[in-house]
């Protein structure tokens, strides 16, 4: 599992679908589910969501789009 990862992190394609595809997606689906859920009713599960899941899904986003620009940063300085 630990091999997985690590060779997830130094792959940037990898990367670029996670950064900008999938948890920029699923940040907007759990912000609209709970954006959804405080409207009819469910404030305290809705806030959960918008506190904790969109936020977690947003800042993974950002760091796989780091993580990324660096790593291709390092490709480049390679002869």
């Amino acid at each position: 599992m630990k091999d997985s990862l690590k060779a997830l992190k130094t792959n940037p394609e990898a990367l670029f679908v996670l950064g900008y595809m999938f948890f920029p997606l699923f940040a907007l689906i759990f912000a609209a589910l709970g954006l959804f859920l405080i409207l009819t009713g469910s404030k305290i599960m809705g806030l959960v969501l918008l506190l904790t899941l969109t936020q977690f899904f947003a800042f993974s986003s950002l760091w796989a789009v780091g993580a990324r620009k660096k790593l291709l940063a390092e490709e480049d300085k390679k002869p």
